[in-house]
């Protein structure tokens, strides 16, 4: 993107909630590549091989997985705490897209928790205990890139543009406004 193309860009963002949640899903997708990316090199080691590489590899998981549940926890709170509030006056809250995603958030979460908890265990362990350790955390790992990326994905599809069809400019300002109070 050319610098007028970025300023325009960032523009748009500050009064369109939407295009910046957005954005924020298009940089949780790329770090959910890199954190794919150390899951697959150290599933691809055997269970018994601890290297230098294998080290920066753990290190990496650790650190991302803490600072994307971190970025998670920020996103679902302007979601849930500023856009669904509005676009509730919509679609309500119950037996929609909205509930819908409350219990993915909730989902996500518990198991982003869990995922967390099962990296930073595994410097802990050795032998067989690392054997399954490791397949505790690549397990974890896979389900939950695959529930957030899921969950993006409709976030993007569907119910963004019920937001675009449905809330007024001034509304999105109004979200777009808790957001930056956030």
């Amino acid at each position: 993107m050319n610098e007028k193309a970025q300023i325009r860009h960032d523009i748009s963002t500050q009064n369109d909630p939407i295009l910046l949640l957005k954005d924020e899903h298009h940089m949780t997708l790329l770090h959910l590549e890199m954190l794919e990316r150390s899951l697959q090199y150290l599933e691809s080691l055997p269970w018994n091989v601890e290297n230098e590489r294998s080290e920066r590899e753990q290190l990496r998981l650790r650190e991302g997985v803490t600072a994307l549940e971190e970025d998670i926890r920020r996103h679902f709170a302007k979601e849930e705490e500023a856009l669904f509030p509005v676009l509730s006056e919509y679609i309500g809250s119950e037996h929609g897209p909205i509930e819908v995603m409350l219990n993915e958030h909730e989902t996500i979460r518990r198991v982003f928790r869990g995922w967390k908890t099962l990296v930073s265990e595994l410097r802990e362990h050795s032998g067989t205990h690392r054997e399954l350790s490791l397949r505790g955390v690549t397990a974890s790992g896979y389900e939950a890139i695959h529930l957030l990326r899921v969950h993006i994905s409709k976030e993007n599809q569907i119910l963004f543009e019920i937001c675009d069809a449905s809330l007024s400019p001034e509304e999105k300002k109004q979200v777009a406004e808790k957001i930056k109070a956030m």
